[in-house]
């Protein structure tokens, strides 16, 4: 069944993040107004999608045993400076630019994945593929487009698995798609007893290829809160040392944004692989913005979220190793074309104690621009949580900057 006209406007998104599902939906939903745990998008400011244009699928057909379930839908974010969503070079991150998909979650509760549920199991993202196209991810005065289609879903003992994959675009430009994508639901008990990330670098054979050297050796191998924080401020000579400008620099997310607590330890040419290693860690603050938003009832830490931690390790492995040095005004991305997967197996909620970022570097390329290849694994007190295979973040010019002498313009 297709409903062109069923749209929501951004305060019918934020009120179905908390209040009765039937206020929004319908009475066709009121069954489970009463359930503490519901299938919901994030509250603001993780709320990232501002109007459902469109809905096609049947309500009530998710989970039914032997029914296939069908179902898409398209949103729009409008992208704009003063959204939390958006860094100092006003782009959006690149994993809440994957978490703007977030409107699955709207499309599962429209087809009733919890009708039946009984608020007995929650929400999970299992993992994706992703790539970033074009120019990536869309920045300020932009609005983005996702499509998001579910392609099928499965009974694995109790629990429901969903399979889906999502487009975004900006006018008619590709920005992002995300392929094999899964998610399913999930009692607490089986959250708790997860058994974690099944890969271990030490017993992975290293990827084909090799790692460039470091531009100038770092002063240090380890770098505390006080030093993360002042590179994410911009004083990148504070951080490193004296061969770094003292301003202008690429840098890291300040704020609510920044992910990293220290860097506890960095080497270039450590790691299994002996093509680099960063290992970062932070602690878990009980009342962290994100667990008042993601979700109602249900607190955990969005795992797209997780993931822009991941980046900014990688990040500041390049920043670490000396590529950031004469090339203020460029900033950090994520590799348009470079596809990675991504495996969630744990979770981080509020009764966490600390989060564990380890970079293992397994290409670092220097020409034409600074580009870090790695695996990141993420332990959550000890658990691997989440895998990002052949992820890759580059130092790119900022519009038509110039960098470095000897360096081209972008594009040229």
């Amino acid at each position: 069944m297709t409903t062109p006209d069923r749209v929501f406007a951004r305060d019918q998104l934020e009120e179905l993040s908390h209040a009765p599902v039937s206020q929004v939906f319908g009475p066709r939903y009121a069954i489970q107004d009463d359930r503490a745990r519901q299938t919901r998008p994030p509250k603001p400011p993780l709320l990232l999608i501002d109007e459902v244009t469109g809905l096609e699928g049947t309500p009530g057909t998710l989970g039914a045993s032997g029914t296939p379930c069908r179902g898409s839908i398209r949103t729009r974010t409008f992208v704009r400076p003063d959204r939390s969503f958006v860094d100092h070079t006003a782009r959006m991150y690149p994993g809440l630019t994957i978490e703007s998909t977030q409107s699955l979650l709207v499309l599962l509760s429209w087809l009733g994945a919890d009708l039946d549920n009984d608020a007995q199991r929650v929400f999970r993202l299992l993992g994706y593929e992703a790539t970033f196209h074009g120019a990536g991810a869309p920045v300020a005065g932009e609005t983005s487009v996702a499509d998001v289609r579910i392609l099928d879903h499965a009974r694995q003992d109790q629990s429901l698995i969903v399979f889906f994959e999502a487009d975004c675009r900006v006018a008619d430009e590709l920005r992002l798609t995300i392929r094999n994508a899964q998610a399913g639901y999930f009692s607490y008990q089986e959250l708790a007893a997860a058994p974690g990330v099944r890969w271990t670098p030490s017993r992975s054979a290293p990827p084909p290829g090799r790692a460039a050297p470091t531009a100038v050796s770092p002063r240090s191998r380890a770098f505390g809160p006080t030093l993360v924080r002042a590179f994410a401020d911009g004083r990148a000579a504070h951080c490193f040392g004296p061969d770094w400008p003292p301003s202008g620099s690429p840098r890291l997310p300040s704020g609510d944004m920044l992910l990293l607590g220290d860097v506890t330890e960095f080497a270039p040419s450590g790691g299994p692989w002996a093509r680099g290693y960063l290992r970062a860690e932070t602690l878990v603050q009980p009342d962290a913005w994100y667990f008042a938003a993601h979700f109602h009832h249900d607190p955990v830490m969005p795992g797209n979220l997780t993931l822009d931690g991941c980046l900014q390790a990688m990040s500041f492995h390049l920043a670490a190793s000396g590529f950031t040095i004469g090339r203020d005004h460029w900033r950090f991305e994520a590799v348009p074309g470079q596809p990675f997967v991504v495996r969630f197996r744990g979770q981080v909620t509020p009764a966490a104690n600390r989060v564990t970022y380890e970079v293992f570097a397994s290409h670092l390329v220097t020409h034409p621009y600074p580009t870090l290849i790695a695996d990141v694994l993420v332990t959550v007190d000890g658990l691997k949580a989440l895998h990002a295979e052949r992820l890759a973040v580059r130092l790119a010019p900022c519009g038509g900057t110039t960098g470095p002498v000897g360096t081209r313009r972008a594009g040229k």
